[in-house]
């Protein structure tokens, strides 16, 4: 689902997706059809933060 817009609050539309270059994780870029703001997310940090969270939880070995 694409985020929304920071500045006016409404949906936005996917424009591109830079791949994953090296240490440069893979962006995709949205636009605002309303007020042209472009936003960039890198869905892997979320991926990560996620993965870290759930091992950080696990139950210490014996």
């Amino acid at each position: 689902m694409p985020p929304r817009c920071e500045a006016c609050g409404i949906g936005t539309v996917r424009i591109g997706k830079l791949p994953r270059i090296g240490l440069r994780p893979l962006v995709y870029v949205y636009k605002c059809d309303s007020c042209n703001q472009i936003t960039s997310v890198e869905p892997e940090r979320k991926e990560e933060t996620l993965r870290s969270r759930s091992g950080s939880m696990r139950r210490p070995r014996r």
